[in-house]
């Protein structure tokens, strides 16, 4: 009996942290193919943080546990309500969008005037090339804007961020994650969620705009705690 226990303790053990480890991947997966779905919508919308949020939502469905909907906005509460119900059990968000580029100093350094138009500041988008050589090469040196550190080329390239919580069903996983969380995190954000025994999963992808990007009130966090 004792030596049954020696053995099958370990076996079992690693038989809970492979499927643990199935899971982080299977998330992670998910998560990226999340962000790519959000990416790819953004680049043709001007960047429009709603349409990016709602684009990861519905392709996160899948990972929440949400079937098929006929109707979209069907889909789309029942994927919040699985998320408030996360938040509601963590006292966390399960996701946070960043989106690093374009910046409001991407519009500061390559914004163009749009007559007539009082609304919000548009990059410059149209022949790109020639701009840059034209307008950019000689108004910055290399062409790079001085608030953005930016080449027009990297103006028009969105780039998103994605922080992705994920709770761990391996027992004493989450106090194994406790006692690993790095006391020189700066991330307010990533702190909490290691402190509550959370696996963070972070993932980035860059898309070259297929439309103008449009300046937005939220033109850094859009999906935030």
């Amino acid at each position: 009996m004792a030596e049954f226990t020696v053995i099958a303790l370990p076996l079992l053990f690693l038989g809970f942290a492979t499927l643990e480890a199935c899971r982080w991947m299977l998330t992670r997966q998910a998560a990226g193919y999340a962000l790519f779905e959000a990416a790819r919508v953004g680049t043709v919308t001007g960047a429009d943080p709603s349409v990016m949020v709602q684009a990861f939502e519905r392709a996160l469905a899948p990972a929440l546990g949400v079937g098929a909907r006929p109707d979209p906005a069907a889909l789309a509460r029942a994927v919040q309500e699985r998320l408030r119900a996360w938040s509601a059990t963590h006292g966390l968000r399960m996701a946070r969008i960043e989106q690093l580029s374009p910046a409001s100093a991407s519009f500061h350094d390559f914004s163009v005037a749009r007559h007539g138009s009082a609304g919000p500041r548009e990059l410059d988008y149209d022949y790109q090339r020639l701009h840059h050589d034209t307008v950019y090469l000689p108004r910055y040196r290399d062409g790079i804007g001085p608030r953005s550190g930016q080449t027009l080329f990297d103006a028009n390239t969105l780039v998103l961020r994605l922080t992705y919580l994920h709770a761990p069903y391996l027992p004493g996983m989450r106090t194994l994650l406790r006692s690993l969380a790095n006391a020189s995190e700066t991330d307010d954000y990533v702190k909490q969620a290691r402190a509550a025994g959370l696996l963070v999963i972070r993932r980035e992808i860059a898309m070259p705009m297929q439309s103008a990007a449009r300046e937005h009130g939220r033109n850094r966090d859009l999906l935030g705690p």
